[in-house]
């Protein structure tokens, strides 16, 4: 199955977290080349309410400290340039991706923020290939599972998240395992 992007979120422990801190980290990253891929360039949306807050744009991956629902967390979107079709594949190489990202967010000195690892949130956000439906959640639950237990052990509860269909396709998973 072709999912075009999937976004994983880890939230933050407090819901108190400075926007700003993070424009000169993310340009940090880019000058750096922190991360992999081509990042692009830093977009300040903190005055959307429930947006993103601060992005880091990249050619095949995106970054931000996220607003929505309430819950502040840290956002790593993969939308293009994956090495293959499969779902399993594409869904580990952004994971793999996000706990990078999140561990230079929770080394870099200036942001002082820590993330739960407890709780994930994960969003296939492509509707044509993974609709908002409860079969989706019962056909991507195995294969979902597999993945996040490479990270958090055996012990995890996987939820289907945004039941009322309007909003894409999640997975709310949540583990006592440690990445």
């Amino acid at each position: 199955m072709s999912v075009n992007k999937i976004n994983v979120k880890f939230f933050f422990a407090d819901r108190d977290v400075s926007l700003p801190g993070f424009v000169p980290v993310f340009h940090r990253w880019i000058q750096e080349q922190a991360l992999e891929g081509l990042p692009i360039d830093v977009a300040d949306y903190k005055h959307v309410p429930n947006g993103p807050g601060i992005m880091l744009i990249g050619y095949e991956t995106d970054y931000a400290v996220d607003l929505g629902d309430g819950r502040p967390g840290f956002v790593t979107s993969r939308k293009r340039d994956w090495p293959d079709d499969d779902l399993a594949d594409r869904l580990r190489l952004t994971i793999r991706q996000a706990i990078t990202a999140a561990h230079l967010v929770e080394e870099a000195p200036s942001l002082d923020v820590d993330l739960d690892t407890s709780e994930w949130l994960i969003t296939f956000a492509d509707r044509l290939h993974a609709p908002n439906t409860a079969e989706t959640f019962e056909s991507f639950r195995p294969m979902v599972q597999a993945v996040v237990s490479e990270w958090l052990g055996n012990d995890v509860e996987l939820a289907w998240e945004n039941e009322e269909g309007r909003r894409p396709f999640a997975i709310r998973v949540r583990g006592i395992g440690n990445w």
